[in-house]
Parts: structure tokens; C-alpha cells; sequence
């Protein structure tokens, strides 16, 4: 879980035989599902709109416009939510001050975990959906996964944590690699392997796309899309005849990631391709 959104994976470790004293790694991608709108920032925000209300119910702002209508006064309150979120984490309230954050008036209150997690009640409960269509896709069961290697900051907040584990239905949920670090050294390490200039340790690595992939060729110019009917009226030849317009499924769901296909295209008039 990173700041922007919530990615689940179910990936297969195992060593492949090349031959009867060699082997290497073999990573097998069962599943990937995410949710794009479920981050920390998520949560930054809703810290934010409690601070909002909070101020915005200060009797010294009594009539006044709503303090997220100034822009420099929200920069001021998402900085802030961050650093409560922070420790909110590690602490059940978090002292809040924000030194007159809009025509000289001071928010000052202290903030607790509970009233966070309240807020929150939508957010957190979204946690398990990602874990569930991942088995789901996977056909699997938790029984049947070995480790939970979790990433990313959004995993810090306890709440998060705690649906984690009953989606999980278990608390051994490891953390052992950084997650900025992780990501790069595996797409160095991946990308490595594909090419001939690097030598490292081979990994066989198989992934499928997660949607079919197809291809859709049309004439630039409309007056120039003519029917294989019309080419024929014209007395062309069956074998000669263009297809000027036409969709090719290029990749499905069953293909691996790497995989190439090549395309004998022959035109003589300005074509566009659109990739879907």
C-alpha cells in the first residue's frame, strides 16, 4: 500500500532444472488486482477535513467562508495531517497545533486515534477487497499461501494492519524488504535478464497480461477506406485485395509478458493503428 493506491500480488517461487547440475529461480505471477483510489493519501485526507470541521467550528470563525476554500491554509493542514497520521500511529491521541492557520487564528486541540479511525470507518474496511479478488483470480485459498511479504508506508497506520490480518486471517505478515528499493532492484534485475549486455543471475519470470491486447487498423482519410467489394468491382485481383479496415487480437490472457508477434502490413495509402 503506497501513498496513491493498494496493489496485491500472489506470486509462485520455485527453481527450474536446466539441465541436471543447474537450476535457477522460476517467479510465476498467479494474480494481480489493485485498487486505485485507496492510498495513504486517502487518509491524509480524511485528517484533513477533520481539522476542517474542527477550525471551521472555532468560535472565532463564526459566519466566516470554510478555511478549504483558501488554498495556502489547506497546504497547511495536509502538511500537518501527514506528521498527525504519523503519530497517530505509534501514539492513541496526537496533539494538535497549527499556529494561526487563517486570519490569525490558532487550531489547538488534541486529536485521537479513535475519531481518526471513525472517519475512516470506509476506508479501512476497502483494505481487504484487492486481497480477496486476488485469491479470488488466483483460485486460491489462504491455506494455500505460504508467506505475506507486505510494502509501502500506507501499512504503518494500525487499523490497516488490523484489516490486513483478518482479510488474511493471519498476523505473520512479514516485512522485510523496503519497498522504494524492492521495486527497483527487481525491474533492474527483470529488465537485466531480458537483455544480452548484462550478466546476472537468470530468473525465469512468467507474467500474463492481465486483459487481451488487440490492434485496430483504419485509413487516415475516410475516402480512402475502400471496401474489399468495391476492389473487386475495380477488378482487382482476390489475392491483391486491402484490408483497410480491420481489428487483430494481437495477445490474450494465456500469452506470457515478453512474448512477440510480428505483422505483415501492406498499404498504400495513409493508415492509422490504434493498440486497445
Amino acid at each position: 500500500m503506497g501513498a496513491m493506491d493498494t496493489e496485491v500480488q500472489i506470486t509462485r517461487f520455485s527453481m527450474f532444472n536446466i539441465s541436471e547440475k543447474k537450476s535457477s529461480p522460476y517467479i510465476h505471477i498467479l494474480s494481480e488486482t489493485w485498487d486505485k483510489e485507496l492510498g495513504s493519501q486517502d487518509l491524509d485526507n480524511i485528517i484533513v477535513h477533520l481539522l476542517a470541521e474542527k477550525f471551521n467550528a472555532m468560535p472565532e470563525r463564526a459566519g466566516k467562508t470554510d478555511v478549504r476554500e483558501n488554498y495556502r491554509a489547506v497546504r497547511r493542514l495536509i502538511k500537518d495531517a501527514v506528521k498527525i497520521k504519523e503519530i497517530l500511529s505509534a501514539n492513541k491521541f496526537a496533539s494538535v497545533k497549527i499556529p494561526e492557520l487563517l486570519d490569525y487564528v490558532t487550531l489547538k486541540f488534541n486529536l485521537e486515534r479513535e475519531v481518526v479511525e471513525e472517519a475512516a470507518a470506509d476506508y479501512f474496511s476497502r483494505v481487504k477487497g484487492p486481497i480477496n479478488s486476488a485469491l479470488e483470480e488466483a483460485g486460491l485459498t489462504m491455506d494455500d499461501i505460504d508467506q505475506v511479504e507486505i510494502l509501502g508506508g500506507g501499512v504503518r497506520t494500525p487499523k490497516t494492519l488490523e484489516n490486513m490480518e483478518l482479510a488474511l486471517g493471519r498476523k505473520d505478515l512479514s516485512t522485510h524488504l523496503n519497498g522504494d528499493e524492492a521495486m527497483c532492484f527487481g525491474s533492474a534485475f527483470i529488465a537485466s535478464n531480458s537483455s544480452s549486455a548484462y550478466k546476472v543471475k537468470h530468473v525465469f519470470l512468467t507474467q500474463n497480461p492481465k486483459y487481451d491486447v488487440h490492434i485496430k487498423i483504419s485509413a487516415l482519410n475516410e475516402t480512402d477506406a475502400m471496401s474489399e467489394d468495391d476492389q473487386r468491382l475495380l477488378g482487382i485481383e482476390e489475392d491483391d485485395l486491402i484490408p483497410y479496415t480491420q481489428e487483430i487480437k494481437l495477445f490474450n490472457t494465456t500469452d506470457y509478458i515478453g512474448k512477440s508477434k510480428g505483422l505483415s502490413l501492406k498499404y498504400d495509402k495513409d493508415m492509422k493503428i490504434e493498440l486497445f
